[in-house]
């Protein structure tokens, strides 16, 4: 670190100006013939110079309104007691003759930011100045920036103009010098570059700490240290950034300039950044009720600034340097106790706060207007980032030599319990290939009876509905009622088994997709409209607008098996309600039914538990489609819980939270349409591998009054279309032998050169090939099919 800290020690002694060999202004004359530029550059021009107050006096005119009066320059307007001024707001013009030697180099006027507004005239030539110079105040209108102007050798005379009405303090705080201008700009460009490279170097410092603190901020002890250092470089940043020489020269007019805020609320929160640092750094060395209120106390005198306008704010410039100080000093103390205690890195903090502290006091007697020179700031800035940034790698390296020997005490404690597990691993790794094989043949048997069980089902159902079409008897009737009743039972019974099982064998996940909810939901009150209309249940849905990140297949079996058993359990009405808020949606399914007492409130949710022998009136099933509620809603990461009074009916409160998550968004969810009426007329192509199949949807579509023609694959299927026979709508199984129904519809309407409606029927129950088909644009039904539902699908294509 020595070998850092030097170098910049050094460069900053550099740029420090020597102290320049004055010749004082003596009754407004300053008279120096034999001053030699090169060898004692800068001439201060200090001293009486003559002044006219409460006027802005043009050059020519001095003379006919100065009164003889003489003062100090330069000098603050607040310290002064003229009658014209009020505190240190004002006007005034100054005079001084220069009597130099003559010069064959460019000469330059230097002068260090006033806290007024200023113009300055040579031999009565208006040369520059900064900001509005005016005696209105509304009109005036400081910048406070520090200048560059020409000069001139031999004699001259300068009148310098002033107006301030908003600094606390007011006129000249620095002498105008004179510099050979090569000399002054060389001067002014090594410091802009060195300025620059500290500005990059703090930056990049500051930048170093905050990735470090991203990495390792649930480290209690370096995560605080290396944030508050971070922002610590960058409130130095903003403050280094005020005082590169190049803006002063180039942008002097610059509305930066106008205002003292930035640099003034810089001056209060470093103080309050630096002790926070320190007490996350040795929080056992700093008192922690002090360097409160030394924290707390800074932050208020920022917000100060933050809300008051600049001739109240400015008050506190001195103070402001001066707390810097003290907070500097403040650090040493405890830090000394700090490095006592061999604490890691305490020593290079201490050292570069101590060459922090010395530029820090001359930067304060420089802003206090007690001294002219450059600000050496950056030097010492650069110097604290350097030693911090030792100091934490040196904490660091503790930290790592701590996790080795930790690593090192684990290792050998490692040994000792491999030994000890060594022979129970053997034991468990034979556990867990049974396991494995017992949960890879579970998976292979749920995906196998998803299948091959819904196939026989639904050719059942098709066979029922196509018989219960060709009944005219009554009684006959009522017993095929009761079948198509025993056949939705049982395929209900079949769905929440299977889906039982996969939740316990984990074999099933949630596809997130997104949707609109009252799509979903209008989808799933289609499907039990006719249930409702049969039992005579009024059955209402609401939802607001707005999607929903979640499993569409999932949330549908859950919707449904709780709607299913509130029209089960309901007297009269069912009512379905789904409410968004910024948090949540909020699905509420309530019935006028029996109610559940508070005690079973609590089991129903259990496998294979059935209230409906225990309540009047309730037609329950087998006690798995809340068992499949609560751990569909558990995946979906939501929660359900029942509020219900005996007597009263029962209230499902469904709870799905937002995700933030990468989806694609299904724009139709189409599982059923509107009515279940036949569709006479409409000439229909089936396609399905399943010879049952085939057979049970011809009698069901015939009965209808459809124009069905029937086939095991693509091939049959083009060989009715090359006979004349073209289909109004296709229905196509998906699991097809060779390949899979959206690839034989896409070759159908391929060859007819034209887009035909189709549905979908599926025994699959996984979310990506429902997804899959839902996103092509086609309907879709789950097998085994309500023929309800089928009757819906066909009207709604009619009426389209």
């Amino acid at each position: 670190m020595q070998n850092l800290i030097l170098p910049v020690l050094f460069v900053g002694f550099f740029l420090a100006p020597a102290q320049a060999q004055t010749v004082q202004v003596q009754k407004g004359v300053l008279s120096a013939p034999e001053w030699k530029f090169l060898d004692n550059s800068p001439l201060v021009i200090s001293g009486e110079w003559e002044v006219i107050w409460g006027k802005l006096v043009r050059p020519t005119e001095f003379d006919a309104h100065y009164q003889g009066d003489l003062v100090i320059m330069p000098g603050r307007w607040n310290r002064n007691n003229t009658p014209d001024f009020k505190h240190s707001y004002g006007i005034a013009t100054y005079r001084a003759r220069l009597q130099l030697p003559s010069y064959n180099r460019d000469l330059a006027f230097h002068l260090i930011s006033p806290n007024a507004s200023w113009r300055l005239y040579i031999d009565d030539v208006l040369v520059g100045g900064n900001g509005v110079v005016s005696s209105n105040p509304k009109e005036n209108q400081p910048n406070y920036t520090s200048r560059i102007l020409p000069a001139l050798a031999g004699q001259s005379v300068l009148v310098l103009q002033m107006a301030n009405f908003s600094h606390a303090y007011g006129g000249p705080g620095h002498p105008l010098e004179l510099w050979d201008r090569v000399v002054l700009q060389k001067r002014l460009d090594t410091m802009t570059f060195y300025y620059v490279l500290v500005l990059g170097i703090l930056f990049s410092i500051g930048l170093f700490h905050l990735i470090f603190y991203l990495a390792d901020r649930t480290n209690p002890s370096n995560g605080p240290v290396h944030i508050w250092f971070a922002l610590l470089c960058l409130v130095l940043v903003v403050r280094v950034s005020g005082i590169i020489p190049y803006f002063h020269i180039y942008f002097p007019q610059s509305s930066y300039w106008s205002d003292l805020k930035l640099a003034y609320l810089s001056l209060f929160i470093a103080p309050a950044v630096y002790l926070l640092f320190f007490r996350a750094a040795f929080p056992k060395h700093f008192p922690v009720k002090t360097s409160r209120a030394i924290i707390v106390f800074s932050f208020v005198m920022a917000l100060f600034v933050l809300v008051t306008p600049e001739r109240i704010y400015s008050y506190t410039r001195d103070f402001s340097i001066l707390l810097n100080v003290a907070v500097i000093v403040y650090s040493l103390v405890f830090t000394i106790s700090a490095m006592r205690d061999k604490e890691p890195g305490a020593t290079a903090i201490l050292a570069s706060n101590f060459i922090f502290l010395f530029t820090a006091v001359n930067d304060a007697v420089i802003y206090t207007d007690n001294a002219s020179g450059f600000d050496l700031t950056p030097f010492g800035v650069l110097v604290l980032g350097i030693g911090y940034s030792y100091a934490l790698l040196l904490r660091l390296q503790r930290a790592f030599h701590d996790a080795r020997r930790t690593s090192s005490a684990l290792e050998r404690l490692n040994l000792e319990l491999e030994k000890q597990v060594l022979d129970r691993t053997r034991a468990f790794k034979a556990a867990a290939a049974r396991a494995e094989n017992s949960a890879q043949e579970g998976a292979q048997f749920i995906a196998a009876a998803s299948h091959d069980l819904r196939q026989p089902l639904h050719a059942l159902a098709l066979f029922n509905a196509a018989l219960k079409r060709k009944i005219d008897d009554d009684n006959t009737a009522k017993l095929v009622e009761k079948q198509e009743s025993s056949i939705h039972n049982l395929g209900t019974l079949l769905q929440d088994t299977l889906d039982a099982a996969r939740v316990e064998t984990k074999n099933k996940e949630p596809v997130w997709v997104s949707i609109e909810l009252s799509v979903l939901l209008a989808d799933i009150a289609n499907g039990f409209e006719i249930q409702a209309e049969k039992q005579q249940t009024d059955l209402s849905f609401s939802c607001d607008a707005g999607e929903l990140v979640t499993d569409p297949g999932m949330l549908q079996r859950v919707v449904s098996n709780l709607l299913d058993n509130a029209l089960k359990a309901a007297r009269k009405q069912v009512r379905v309600a789904a409410v968004y808020t910024p948090d949540a949606w909020h699905v509420t399914i309530t019935d006028d039914g029996a109610g559940i007492a508070k005690e079973d409130a609590g089991r129903i949710f259990e496998s294979y538990v059935s209230l409906s022998g225990e309540y009047p009136g309730s037609r329950g099933g087998y006690g798995l489609g809340l068992f499949v509620v609560k751990e569909f809603t558990r995946l979906l990461g939501g929660s359900i819980k029942i509020a219900s009074t005996s007597q009263s009916g029962s209230a499902f409160l469904l709870k799905l939270p937002h995700r933030a998550v990468e989806v694609k968004n299904i724009a139709e969810h189409s599982e059923t349409i509107t009515n279940a009426l036949s569709a006479p007329g409409l000439h229909i192509l089936v396609i399905d591998d399943e010879p049952d199949i085939l057979d049970a949807m011809k009698a069901l579509l015939t009965a209808w009054g459809c124009e069905c023609r029937l086939a095991a694959g693509l091939d049959q299927a083009l060989a009715h279309l090359s006979s004349g026979f073209m289909p109004q709508f296709l229905i196509v199984d998906f699991h097809l032998f060779d390949t899979d129904g959206l690839t034989v519809i896409a070759k159908l309407c391929k060859h007819m050169r034209e887009d035909v409606p189709a549905l979908i029927i599926t025994g699959a129950t996984e979310t990506s090939i429902l997804a899959k088909i839902r996103s092509s644009g086609f309907s879709v039904l789950p097998k085994p099919v309500d023929p309800d539902q089928l009757s819906s699908v066909l009207r709604s294509y009619q009426v389209s």
